[in-house]
């Protein structure tokens, strides 16, 4: 990926703006530019000293210097810039550093920016903490600029989407194999994480993988901890909703299954569903659909099937580095879709149990290019 071509983009585009510098928190953005990799997140927080500046400057002239707590985070990055001659310097805050003289000690690093733009998913007291030095700074929002340039993924992100697909289909075929009567969702949901390991997909699921038992006259039972207690028996519509992460990129991926037998009725949904997801696909032309009007397109399928009310969801998101990204499928995004998107397509029917199908979906100037393509058929195990 030409990271430089990036950087060279964003900093036109911070000149044009005003800004004198962005800082960019450890976070997809800043993956995005620079190329390191984002740690994955502990299930609870880990507070090290610095976290509040553990991130990265980029000017308009030089970017990125890193800013990185020792504890945790500082070998990792450095291992991570070793073959990217873009970064310019990594900051190492040890414990005993400081942090207002290690923030007065960047600025003036980066040459005392006035108007800084940092992204929407900075910690408020990392922004409290920069306007405390700045003094009579002006903070504006980086995401903004650097989220349509996302939105659009080149020939190497939409090759590593394609892989974390395929592993994807590969994750989804080896679960159904594993299900047996008698296992709950947490068991099944457990299988695919597993599975997830055994296809290369390390870094583990791109969010909780979702798994439901369910159908006529069964609802899922839990316990408090929230885990499904309800047993996979005769009759059972068991629904998926996982994705990975794979080099950094993500999939996001659904399919319903039945058990042993299938309904006329579930028939008739899961009918429905492929059709709105297959006319939504076709519509993914580069300029001639909004993302408002990819949604009413998939929904009409469904409300004229009779079953409006029971598709309670957008249809879809964005999806690249972060599992939802701008553009979203609804009716309050007028974004006209272009070559090199990338949004879920995902309709739904959740009247007796929940009819659904997911896949990731390029958009192409003839169409939408699926970039998981397990089958759509009935899947009766």
């Amino acid at each position: 990926m030409n990271h430089g071509k990036r950087l060279e983009t964003v900093q036109k585009a911070m000149q044009e703006k005003g800004y004198d510098a962005f800082f960019l928190a450890m976070s997809s953005d800043l993956q995005y530019l620079s190329g390191v990799l984002r740690q994955p997140h502990n299930p609870t927080d880990d507070d090290k000293h610095g976290d509040e500046l553990y991130g990265a400057f980029i000017t308009p002239q030089k970017g990125p210097i890193f800013l990185v707590p020792r504890m945790g985070a500082s070998e990792y990055v450095k291992a991570q810039a070793q073959d990217k001659p873009w970064i310019e310097d990594i900051v190492v805050i040890d414990d005993g550093d400081e942090l207002d003289k290690v923030a007065t000690d960047i600025l003036k690093k980066v040459g005392n920016p006035k108007r800084i733009a940092v992204n929407d998913r900075l910690w408020a007291r990392s922004l409290w903490r920069l306007h405390q030095v700045t003094g009579d700074g002006e903070f504006g929002n980086a995401s903004e600029i650097i989220a349509p340039l996302r939105a659009v993924k080149d020939q190497h992100e939409l090759a590593i989407m394609k892989e974390a697909g395929s592993r994807t289909d590969q994750i989804f075929g080896a679960v159904l194999k594993q299900i047996r009567l008698g296992m709950t969702a947490y068991d099944i949901a457990r299988e695919v994480d597993h599975q997830m390991i055994l296809h290369g997909c390390t870094a583990g699921p791109s969010f909780h993988t979702g798994v439901s038992v369910e159908g006529e006259g069964l609802r899922q039972h839990t316990t408090p901890e929230g885990r499904s207690v309800t047993p996979v028996q005769p009759g059972a519509v068991i629904s998926f909703d996982f994705g990975v992460i794979y080099e950094g990129y993500v999939s996001d991926f659904g399919r319903t299954v039945f058990c042993q037998s299938m309904s006329e009725q579930y028939k008739l949904l899961h009918d429905l569903v492929m059709e709105s997801q297959a006319q939504a696909i076709a519509a993914m032309k580069c300029g001639q659909v909004t993302a408002a009007e990819l949604n009413r397109i998939a929904r009409k399928v469904i409300e004229d099937g009779g079953y409006g009310k029971y598709f309670t969801h957008r249809l879809g998101h964005g999806i690249g580095i972060d599992v939802h990204e701008p553009p979203f499928l609804y009716e309050l995004d007028d974004t006209v879709l272009a070559t090199g998107m990338c949004f879920t397509i995902e309709p739904s029917i959740m009247e007796t149990a929940e009819i659904r199908v997911e896949d990731v979906v390029q958009v192409t100037e003839n169409g939408g290019l699926p970039l998981s393509n397990f089958s759509r058929d009935y899947l009766i195990i």
